[in-house]
């Protein structure tokens, strides 16, 4: 188990890469773990090595809709019968699985959906189990957790219902999905998208935390983040260059593009295929708005 501590009640488990996220733990008067997505048995351990267990938790909050950021949630409510709460927008997609499918983009006629069931099945294996959210949070919602206040702060791009939590006695912020990561911006989702992804980052980058904890990093809290915002910032237009070069050379529809992947390094899985599709055609809407391309007779075609 890998685990940094901010404080003496505030801890990160570190579990980085998909299909596993980081995880704020905050043993105070309350029990609070945010986005359960660690691997279970570093959980079980942090929680054992403060005389506590799963049961004892009192509040799980989750950030977003993401199966990587859900997994162990429901798992945990069963045995402790904890609060969850998440934001308005999270809340009935959780409490309706089917909902939170059609949202990502898998409604049922869709050809990659079972593939990614089976995926989330496989690797975050509990997040599509059912349940119910308890408290659902606003933009600027204050919770009180001992002598800790928890701030949520909604960042839309990545999903339109991402949000981050500060820590407001310590001055930190859990960023959850707008992590720095080397991969850079995700928003493979048909309601992702670029502007506010884009909006979201600028905001952050407006702000003066301590700390700045990644979902992702193995290396959570991100040093100089305004730096690093920017860095990962930069790589949406990076891959935008790239698409743009691509139909400029002559590639006429996202298969044509996506021969050569700009997102993922291999294409073999389909779900993650499917991801790469969907970002792309958020580059392409961005470069027909910017009137860069233009589509004639189906075809994409650079604006001379």
């Amino acid at each position: 188990m890998t685990l940094v501590n901010l404080a003496d009640n505030v801890h990160i488990i570190v579990s980085g890469e998909f299909p596993y996220c980081n995880t704020l733990v905050i043993l105070d008067e309350e029990l609070v773990v945010i986005d359960p997505g660690c691997r279970l048995e570093s959980l079980r351990k942090l929680l054992s090595n403060n005389s506590l267990d799963l049961k004892d938790v009192d509040t799980v909050i989750l950030s977003h809709i993401h199966p990587d950021h859900l997994t162990h949630a429901m798992r945990i409510h069963r045995l402790s019968d904890c609060r969850l709460a998440a934001n308005v927008i999270t809340a009935p997609l959780f409490n309706d699985k089917e909902k939170m499918k059609q949202y990502l983009g898998f409604t049922p006629e869709h050809p990659v959906r079972k593939s990614w069931e089976q995926l989330v099945d496989a690797k975050m294996f509990g997040a599509l189990d059912d349940g119910k959210i308890d408290e659902e949070l606003y933009d600027g919602d204050e919770m009180g957790v001992g002598n800790l206040t928890l701030r949520i702060n909604y960042t839309p791009g990545h999903l339109p219902d991402h949000m981050c939590i500060e820590i407001v006695e310590i001055n930190a912020i859990f960023a959850a999905d707008i992590d720095c990561t080397a991969f850079g911006p995700f928003y493979g989702h048909p309601n992702s998208s670029i502007p506010d992804f884009l909006s979201s980052i600028r905001n952050l980058q407006t702000t003066n935390y301590d700390y700045y904890i990644s979902g992702h990093t193995n290396k959570p809290i991100v040093e100089d983040y305004r730096r690093a915002l920017a860095e990962y910032a930069q790589k949406i237009q990076y891959r935008e260059d790239i698409i743009f070069a691509s139909i400029a050379n002559g590639a006429k529809t996202i298969i044509d593009i996506i021969l050569m992947p700009v997102i993922y390094p291999s294409l073999a899985n389909t779900v993650f295929m499917q991801f790469e599709k969907w970002m792309v055609e958020h580059h392409i809407k961005s470069l027909i708005d910017r009137g860069l391309v233009e589509v004639i007779n189906n075809e994409l075609v650079p604006v001379r």
